[in-house]
C-alpha cells in the first residue's frame, strides 16, 4: 500500500522535468496575466460593495496582488521556494485584510504556484514534504479563522446553524480547489514523464535501426567479398592449370591444347559473367539481374571445369524422399555451389590431390528439409601452399548466416574434407 502511494504521488521517481528555453519571459507574461485578472476581480469586488467593509488602504491591497504574482515568474525555476513565499503571504495578507483574500483574483493566484509546485518540482519527496506542509498551513489558518469568526446575523429556521454551513462550504471549497490542483500538478508531470520516456524510446529505436542499417551494410560487403574471392579464386586457378597445360602440349599435341584453351575461354568468359551478376546488384536500379544466380543445376558445369583442368572429379546426388535437389531454396543453392567451388579450389592450389568427390545428399528433419553437401579428396597439403585462410573462413561464415554446420578439417585416413549442413523450410 505505502509503495503504491509513493507510485502515485510520483514521489520515487529520479526524472527531473526539463525547464525550456527562455523560461523566464514566458512565466513573466503569466505573473502579468494573473496580475491584470487579480486586479481586475478586486474591482469587481468592490464595485460590488463587497469591500465596503474592508479598511486597509488601497495601495496596499495592491501591493498584497503584486507580491504574489512577482514571485509566480520563478514558479518553474524555484518552484519550491515559491510556493513557500507565496503560501506565507496568503496567511499574512488573510491576517491582515482577510475580505481581500475571499476575492477569487488572489485565489487563483495562490492556487496556481501550488499547481506549479506539484508539477515542476524536481526532487519529489522533498516537493511532497514541502508542499504537504503548506497545505498543512493552510488548512490551519482556515481552522483558524473558522475558529473565532463571530456570526452576528439574526438566527433563522436553517436546517442546521450558520457556523456549520459556514465550516462545511469553506472546507469543501478549499479541499475541492486546493486537492484539485494537486492532483493536476501531478497529471501533469506523470504525462511528461511519459512522453519524455517514449521519446526516449524512440532516439533508442532510431540509434538500434542506424546499428541494424550500419550491420546490414558490413553483412552485404562480407558477402559480396565472399563473392567475388569465390568467383576470381576459382575462375582464376582453373585458367592457370589450363593455361600450363596448354603451354606443355602446344606443340606435341594441338589438339589437347586447344581443348584446354577452350576451357580457359569458357571460364573466363563465366568469371566475367558471374562478376557482372554480382557487381550489378550494387547498383541502384529495379532491372533485375541478367545472369542468374549459380545454383545446385550448375553443379555438372563447375565439376566439367576442373575435370577439365586435370583433376578427377565424381559428383554423386543422393535424393530422400522428400525432399530433393529441385525442392532447394536458391540461396542454399548457392551456398552449396560455393562451397564445392572453394573446396575444389583448395584441392586444385593447396593440394597434391589427384582426385576428389563431391557428394549432394538431401532429406528431412522434424518439420524442416536440410541439403548437404560432402568433399573428399586424397591429397595432401603441399608444403609451399598454404593459403591465408580467408576461403574457409568465409564459407564458415555463410553456413552461421544460414544456420547450418561445417565440419572442415583433414581426415585420419588421409586426405581432405568438408561437410556442410543447410536447413531449410
Amino acid at each position: 500500500m505505502r509503495d503504491t502511494w509513493r507510485h502515485t504521488l510520483t514521489v520515487d521517481d529520479s526524472w527531473v522535468r526539463p525547464l525550456p528555453a527562455r523560461w523566464w519571459r514566458v512565466d513573466g507574461l503569466v505573473a502579468l496575466l494573473w496580475f491584470v485578472v487579480a486586479v481586475a476581480s478586486t474591482e469587481g469586488y468592490r464595485s460590488l460593495g463587497a469591500l465596503r467593509q474592508d479598511h486597509t488602504a488601497v495601495w496596499l491591497q495592491y501591493l498584497f496582488l503584486v507580491v504574489p504574482c512577482v514571485a509566480l515568474v520563478l514558479r518553474r525555476r524555484f518552484p519550491l521556494s515559491t510556493v513557500t513565499f507565496t503560501t506565507a503571504a496568503w496567511v499574512v495578507t488573510g491576517q491582515i485584510d482577510a475580505k481581500l483574500t475571499l476575492t477569487l483574483g488572489i485565489q487563483f493566484v495562490y492556487i496556481f504556484a501550488i499547481y506549479s509546485a506539484t508539477a515542476w518540482c524536481r526532487t519529489r519527496v522533498r516537493g511532497a514534504w514541502v508542499i504537504g506542509g503548506c497545505l498543512l498551513v493552510l488548512f490551519g489558518w482556515v481552522a483558524y479563522t473558522l475558529l473565532f469568526e463571530r456570526y452576528d446575523a439574526p438566527p433563522v429556521p436553517n436546517a442546521i446553524p450558520e457556523w456549520l454551513g459556514a465550516t462545511i462550504v469553506t472546507i469543501l471549497t478549499n479541499v475541492i480547489y486546493l486537492g484539485g490542483v494537486v492532483l493536476l500538478g501531478i497529471l501533469e508531470w506523470r504525462n511528461l514523464r511519459r512522453r519524455s520516456h517514449l521519446e526516449d524510446q524512440a532516439r533508442t529505436i532510431d540509434v538500434q535501426a542506424a546499428e541494424l542499417r550500419r550491420q546490414a551494410v558490413d553483412a552485404e560487403r562480407l558477402r559480396i567479398a565472399r563473392e567475388l574471392h569465390d568467383v576470381v579464386a576459382h575462375h582464376v586457378s582453373v585458367i592457370g592449370v589450363q593455361a600450363g597445360a596448354a603451354r606443355r602440349v602446344l606443340d606435341k599435341q594441338p589438339e589437347a591444347a586447344r581443348d584446354a584453351l577452350a576451357g580457359i575461354e569458357r571460364s573466363s568468359r563465366s568469371a566475367v559473367s558471374e562478376m557482372r551478376a554480382l557487381l550489378g546488384s550494387l547498383r541502384p536500379t529495379n532491372e533485375p539481374d541478367r545472369a542468374p544466380t549459380p545454383g545446385l543445376a550448375d553443379m555438372g558445369a563447375l565439376i566439367a571445369d576442373y575435370r577439365s583442368a586435370g583433376l578427377t572429379v565424381d559428383l554423386d546426388t543422393v535424393d530422400g524422399l522428400p525432399p530433393t535437389a529441385s525442392d532447394v531454396p536458391p540461396g542454399v543453392g548457392l551456398a552449396i555451389y560455393r562451397t564445392v567451388q572453394e573446396a575444389l579450389a583448395n584441392v586444385q592450389r593447396h593440394s597434391t590431390a589427384t582426385a576428389a568427390s563431391v557428394v549432394t545428399r538431401f532429406g528431412r528433419h522434424a518439420d524442416r528439409g536440410w541439403a548437404e553437401v560432402e568433399i573428399l579428396d586424397n591429397g595432401s597439403a603441399r608444403p609451399a601452399g598454404a593459403g591465408t585462410g580467408l576461403g574457409l573462413i568465409g564459407m564458415r561464415e555463410r553456413v552461421a548466416v544460414l544456420g547450418g554446420e561445417a565440419e572442415i578439417g583433414p581426415r585420419e585416413a588421409g586426405g581432405f574434407r568438408v561437410r556442410v549442413r543447410l536447413p531449410f523450410d
